[in-house]
């Protein structure tokens, strides 16, 4: 009966419930479980590993480059923001709202610790999360627009909930990589959330873009709905480092 059993679950394909079956009827022989509480903690167990699978899996294909967490930020050294903020970010209605998130400041204070740990919880709330240096994101952009695959490649990233573009602001874009960054910008507008993180504040992004109305027109998409930060401080690598 129970190579029957196992052999009905391959065919439902609950993989996850063939490995804890025998398990699960130790169990419920010990506790004196009821049929009804046998089949719950079978479910239950097969909804848990499927759940870290697909983490996992998604964690896999979010190209995050460390995983970091808001319990290793160091808050007592970074002021600027604070657990009752990350605890409000937690609830992600802010992504199913389709609301940015824009980490600005000097370099080492902790904007891609916040960018990589708000993605990594995002992802284990369920969403799809897609993390990208700029510089790589300007060469994709640059090579789906040379190749004509612009639009497959704008299907594509939009194809995540949330995507993190890191470290903006530290080389200007040529002005073709402006037009190209603007029509992603636009593309997202109102339909993802998009974290950025940049050295610089908005003020400056005209430095970066090389032009200022086509910073004034990113600007104004990034910014209708999102949460600008601006995090000051020393950074975090060179503390105990200066004597």
């Amino acid at each position: 009966m129970i190579e029957k059993i196992k052999a009905n679950l391959k065919r439902v394909r609950c993989y996850h419930s063939i490995h804890n079956l025998e398990i699960g009827i130790k169990k419920a022989t010990e506790n004196d479980m009821t049929c009804l509480e046998f089949l719950g903690w079978i479910l239950e167990r097969e909804c848990e590993n499927r759940d870290k699978n697909k983490i996992k899996l998604m964690l896999k294909k979010s190209n995050l480059p460390v995983l970091k967490t808001f319990d290793e930020f160091d808050f007592a050294y970074q002021h600027s923001v604070n657990k009752r903020q990350i605890k409000d970010w937690l609830n992600f209605l802010w992504i199913e709202q389709r609301e940015n998130k824009i980490f600005m400041g000097p370099p080492g204070v902790g904007k891609t610790h916040l960018a990589i740990a708000l993605a990594y919880e995002a992802i284990k709330s369920g969403f799809r999360a897609y993390f990208y240096p700029v510089n790589d994101l300007i060469d994709d952009l640059t090579l789906a627009n040379h190749d004509g695959k612009m639009e497959a490649f704008l299907k594509k990233i939009s194809a995540y909930d949330l995507i993190v573009i890191d470290e903006m602001g530290y080389l200007p874009f040529a002005q073709i990589q402006a037009n190209l960054f603007f029509q992603l910008i636009n593309h997202l507008y109102e339909f993802r959330s998009v974290i950025i993180t940049s050295n610089k504040i908005f003020s400056e992004w005209a430095v970066t873009f090389g032009d200022q109305s086509i910073a004034a027109a990113i600007i104004d998409r990034i910014i209708h709905h999102a949460e600008p930060l601006i995090i000051t401080g020393d950074s975090f690598r060179m503390r105990n480092k200066i004597v």
